[in-house]
C-alpha cells in the first residue's frame, strides 16, 4: 500500500506573487509597491510642464518676449511665441491624464479597502474627497518641483530671476494642482460607485 496523507491536514495554499498553473498571482501588498512609482511618474509629467511655463512665462513678461543668455559658456536665445503656448497646453493635457490614470488604477488595486469603507458607513463625499486628496498631491509635488527647477533654470540662463519670472512660476504651478484635481474627479465618482458586495464576496 502507497503513503497516505494524514486526515484534516490542508495543503497549503501558494502565497501572494508565488506562480500557480503557469501565472503569477499579484496581492494587494504587491500591487501597492507599484503604487508610490505610479505616483512620482504623474508628478514628474507635471513637473516637467511646470517648468516649460514657467520659464516661458517668464521670457514673456519678465523679458518681453526674447531673452539672450548663455549657459556652460554657449550661448542662448530665447523666445516666447504662440506655437509655444500650444506645445505646452499639450504637455499639461497629458499630464492630466497621466494623473488620471494613477488614481484609476490606485483605486482599482484598494477596490476592496475602499469597498469596506464604504459598506462601514463612510459618506460617499469622504471617499471622493480622499481620492481628489490623493491627486492634489501628486498636483502639489509636481508643482513645487516644476516651479523649483524652472526658476533655477531661467537664473542660470538670463543670470536673473524677477518678479515676472516668480509670478510665472506661481501660476504654472497652481495649474498643474488645478488640473491634477480635475483629473481625479472621474476616479472619485468611480469610488463612489463601486458595489460594496460584490467587490467583497471577490475577495
Amino acid at each position: 500500500m502507497g503513503p497516505v496523507a494524514a486526515p484534516g491536514r490542508a495543503r497549503p495554499r501558494p502565497a501572494a506573487g508565488h506562480r500557480r498553473g503557469g501565472h503569477r498571482i499579484h496581492g494587494p501588498d504587491r500591487d501597492r509597491e507599484h503604487a508610490p512609482g505610479r505616483s512620482l511618474l504623474g508628478a514628474a509629467t507635471l513637473a516637467i510642464a511646470v517648468v516649460a511655463l514657467t520659464i516661458l512665462l517668464g521670457v514673456t513678461y519678465g523679458f518681453r518676449g526674447r531673452v539672450v543668455g548663455s549657459l556652460l559658456g554657449d550661448a542662448i536665445v530665447l523666445q516666447a511665441r504662440a506655437v509655444d503656448y500650444v506645445a505646452i497646453g499639450l504637455m499639461f493635457a497629458l499630464a492630466a491624464l497621466a494623473v488620471a490614470d494613477v488614481l484609476y488604477l490606485g483605486v482599482r488595486e484598494r477596490d476592496g479597502e475602499l469597498a469596506a469603507l464604504k459598506a462601514s458607513g463612510w459618506p460617499l463625499t469622504a471617499l471622493a474627497r480622499l481620492i481628489v486628496t490623493e491627486g492634489v498631491g501628486v498636483g502639489v509635488l509636481g508643482a513645487v518641483v516644476g516651479a523649483g527647477v524652472g526658476l533655477a533654470v531661467t537664473l542660470a540662463v538670463t543670470g536673473t530671476a524677477g518678479a515676472a519670472v516668480a509670478v510665472g512660476a506661481l501660476v504654472a504651478g497652481a495649474v498643474a494642482v488645478l488640473l491634477a484635481a480635475l483629473a481625479s474627479v472621474a476616479p472619485a465618482i468611480l469610488v463612489q460607485r463601486l458595489p460594496p458586495a460584490r467587490v467583497l464576496a471577490r475577495e
